[in-house]
């Protein structure tokens, strides 16, 4: 999924902030339901930063406390202008 979503034709144009600020808005609306948000929003935030020219990176990652055994997903990006947040006790396990 994450190559076909970076894959998507580069327009060159459009704000990152300005989708990463309407995408927060429309989290509860958007499929996969019953997905957490940090996994919507950076699945659509990787083809849309895709398109506007940005190099995104997805990146999984599990909590290190021991009895929490969540998870977390983010994106960052090459440029280090629009990364999304990570939580200090995630440790990342992958990323794409």
């Amino acid at each position: 999924m994450v190559s076909y979503l970076r894959s998507t034709p580069r327009s060159g144009s459009g704000d990152p902030k300005l989708a990463l600020a309407v995408l927060e808005r429309l989290l509860p609306l958007l499929p996969p339901y019953g997905a957490g948000r940090c996994l919507k929003r950076s699945l659509f935030l990787l083809d849309l930063w895709s398109r506007a020219g940005l190099t995104p990176s997805l990146h999984l990652g599990l909590r290190g406390a021991a009895g929490d055994r969540g998870g977390h997903v983010w994106i960052t990006t090459r440029e280090g202008t629009f990364d999304t947040y990570r939580p200090p006790d995630v440790v990342e396990a992958f990323r794409a």
